[in-house]
């Protein structure tokens, strides 16, 4: 074979490259985007479960019962005496969490191990009632697979403090982590939350199950204000309300995953206002009615 046609050769294998690496990458990404619309599909049958056996509550978005005559089993001290290792003061409070901590116990998921902290003097922590977090990421070795991330890594994330609701955002590290999904606070349960109807929401409450959004995929933690600040209005036309919002677009063609509470799963683009959510395509974030 000549130099001439060794370099012919070469360069078809070079132009096979170019057309298919492209056409895999695209696979791989529907294939993760497939798979976290399985994970909602198993996490609205918990919620399902949860609400037949609770009078018909709807999974709050997020709990505080440290106030509470009965603490409950939910985000609580295990081991005896442990604290949570998120670095936020409400990140290391008991008896205070997301609609994840809720259904990783309520689903009894098998218990990751006590995660490692760097922390000084810090005590471990047993993940049994607590949904693994930004610490046990850190610690593990890539193996756990959990319904309660997406299955795609965030794309970025706003360099806060700690995931919400313990801190103002996802850190800067977390952008190798599964990404998040993040429960709308209109189904907020914490006492003090400006919620209009009430600290608990029943399904007899919510209308329009198929319009009303539970679940969003978050560049920020596990829950997500029902406001232009959280979901975003890029092209508001009073500057005052212009947000580039919570949401995480990770998936391919700049989409998200949104779970509605008659089970079935919508992938949005990006909106230019946060009125198009209800005026246009007709998805309720901020009302039950």
């Amino acid at each position: 074979m000549t130099i001439v046609e060794i370099m012919a050769v070469v360069g078809v294998i070079i132009l096979l490259v170019g057309i298919l690496l492209p056409a895999l990458n695209v696979a791989s990404g529907n294939a993760r985007w497939a798979k976290s619309q399985n994970s909602l599909r198993q996490i609205y049958q918990l919620m399902r479960e949860y609400t037949t056996d609770n009078r018909e509550i709807i999974v709050p978005a997020a709990f505080d019962y440290r106030e509470s005559g009965y603490m409950g089993k939910v985000r609580s001290s295990q081991p005896p005496g442990s604290i949570p290792n998120l670095s936020t003061a409400l990140g290391q409070q008991v008896n205070y969490g997301t609609w994840t901590d809720i259904l990783h116990t309520y689903g009894k998921f098998s218990t990751p191990l006590i995660s490692d902290t760097s922390a000084a003097g810090a005590n471990s922590w047993n993940y049994q009632y607590d949904s693994p977090d930004r610490v046990f990421y850190e610690n593990e070795d890539g193996g756990y697979d959990s319904i309660f991330r997406s299955a795609v890594q965030m794309s970025r994330t706003p360099g806060g403090t700690e995931a919400t609701p313990y801190g103002t955002g996802a850190q800067t590290g977390e952008t190798s982590h599964p990404g998040y999904f993040a429960a709308n606070l209109l189904f907020d349960a914490r006492p003090g939350s400006e919620n209009l109807y009430g600290e608990w929401r029943t399904s007899a409450e919510v209308r329009r199950p198929a319009n009303t959004m539970y679940l969003v995929d978050s560049r920020y933690g596990e829950t997500i204000e029902p406001t232009a600040e959280g979901f975003g209005s890029p092209m508001d036309p009073d500057p005052a309300q212009v947000f580039s919002g919570q949401v995480d677009f990770r998936y391919p063609g700049e989409t998200t995953l949104m779970l509605f509470l008659d089970g079935h799963i919508g992938t949005e683009t990006e909106w230019e206002l946060f009125s198009d959510l209800r005026e246009i395509r007709n998805i309720q974030v901020d009302s039950l009615n």
